[in-house]
């Protein structure tokens, strides 16, 4: 297939889903920018041997840091992007751990980083042809996030953020496709993927995990021509969309409402407000 004339961006690309599908983008576009915290030595090479003609870029990103964000942003304001491509993770079972802006390191990089570099660049998204993928859980939350601390500063527990990550996540689709309505918001869940997520967490969960990825879990480039279906399949031109690791749609869960995709829009808008005057 000869690549169209996209400009694709993945955040996350340097290991895991995020460079495996980098991997299944390069014969399909012109142009990619890959965002890592660091770029190993082989990453543009690698991701080159799909298509020696595609252009390849990697950019620092550190999407822990909402002023990293707007730095990337502020950059690429009148850049193009047809595909994004949101990877950048890290497991919920650790304590909570607060970034140098105040905020729960997963909620910042999975959730507040996320909605800002796409809230950044929704000028430029308005476009048929553009479609924006998060990859966590999508349609997998199944507990009430807390009103009075959606930030969980005070409530903070592991089951919590992974929960209110997730619909928050799963809100921000459905409230950005509101606002680009010409543009495809999606949100997937990948299933179980070996990944080297399980590296920074406690050896008495790294252990078993390592066995069960092992022995159960997909390869990333194997899971990736499944969340690839995303990007290609016709009948995803536009809105927004709750996805399994297939691409086939899923429903929202009970909490997934207007008026909670209202208050956690407000927010999220006040918490980027105020760590950027920090």
């Amino acid at each position: 297939m000869s690549p169209s004339s996209k400009h694709a961006l993945v955040v996350g690309a340097s290991s895991g889903i995020g460079l495996a599908m980098a991997k299944q983008m390069a014969p399909l576009v012109t142009k990619l920018t890959l965002c890592s915290r660091s770029c190993p030595p082989e990453l543009i090479s690698s991701v080159k041997e799909h298509n020696p003609n595609v252009e390849v870029v990697h950019e620092r990103l550190d999407m822990s840091s909402l002023h990293d964000v707007r730095q990337f942003t502020t950059k690429h304001a009148n850049t193009k992007f047809d595909w994004i491509l949101l990877t950048a993770g890290m497991l919920f079972f650790k304590e909570r751990k607060q970034t140098d802006e105040g905020l729960d390191d997963k909620l910042a990089t999975m959730y507040y980083a996320r909605f800002m570099l796409v809230h950044d660049l929704l000028s430029t998204l308005n476009r048929p042809g553009v479609r924006v993928l998060c990859v966590l859980a999508a349609g997998q939350a199944n507990i009430a996030p807390n009103l009075e601390d959606l930030a969980l500063k005070n409530s903070y527990s592991m089951n919590g953020v992974a929960h209110a990550t997730v619909l928050y996540l799963d809100l921000m689709m459905q409230a950005m496709s509101e606002h680009a309505p010409n543009a495809t918001f999606m949100h997937i869940e990948p299933g179980f993927v070996n990944t080297n997520l399980n590296e920074n967490t406690w050896w008495y969960i790294r252990l078993p995990m390592k066995l069960a990825s092992f022995l159960l879990a997909e390869s990333p480039d194997k899971n990736a021509r499944g969340l690839m279906q995303a990007f290609t399949k016709e009948e995803y031109t536009s809105g927004w969309k709750l996805l399994n690791k297939r691409a086939e749609e899923v429903p929202k869960t009970k909490f997934h409402t207007d008026e909670l995709k209202e208050i956690v829009w407000k927010h999220t808008l006040q918490i980027i407000d105020d760590v950027l005057k920090q």
